[in-house]
C-alpha cells in the first residue's frame, strides 16, 4: 500500500505519513487507481503546507485536529494534522456511506 511511511518532501517543514490503521489501508486498496493518485497528491500537499494546502478541507467539531476533504466527488478523507506531527490517515471513506451513517444517527 503506498500510504505507508511515505516521504512528504516539504520546505523546512518535511512530515511523514504514519502508518494507517487497518481500515484505512483496506479501504484505499479498494479505490480505484485514479482515485489513489488524488489521495496521495492530496496528502502530499497536506504534509507539505499543512491544511491551507487544499482548497475544500474542512476542520471537524470537536477538540482533535481532525480535517476532512474530498480527494475525488466519490472519496472523503479524514486526517489528524497536529503542528510537527505526522499527517495521519484517520479513515477513507465514501460520501454515501457518511450519509448512511448520519440518517441511521437519527
Amino acid at each position: 500500500m503506498a500510504l505507508r511511511q511515505e516521504q512528504l518532501h516539504g520546505d523546512q517543514h518535511e512530515r511523514t505519513l504514519v502508518d494507517p490503521p487497518l481500515r484505512v489501508a483496506i479501504a484505499y486498496d479498494q479505490l480505484t487507481p485514479d482515485e489513489q493518485g488524488h489521495v496521495r497528491v492530496a496528502l502530499q500537499a497536506i504534509g507539505r503546507k499543512g491544511p491551507s494546502a487544499l482548497v475544500d478541507i474542512r476542520r471537524l467539531a470537536g477538540s482533535d485536529p481532525l480535517y476532512a476533504f474530498n480527494a475525488t466527488p466519490k472519496v472523503t478523507v479524514i486526517v489528524r494534522i497536529e503542528p510537527g506531527a505526522p499527517v495521519e490517515v484517520v479513515d477513507i471513506v465514501r460520501p454515501e456511506t457518511l450519509r448512511n451513517f448520519a440518517h441511521a444517527a437519527r
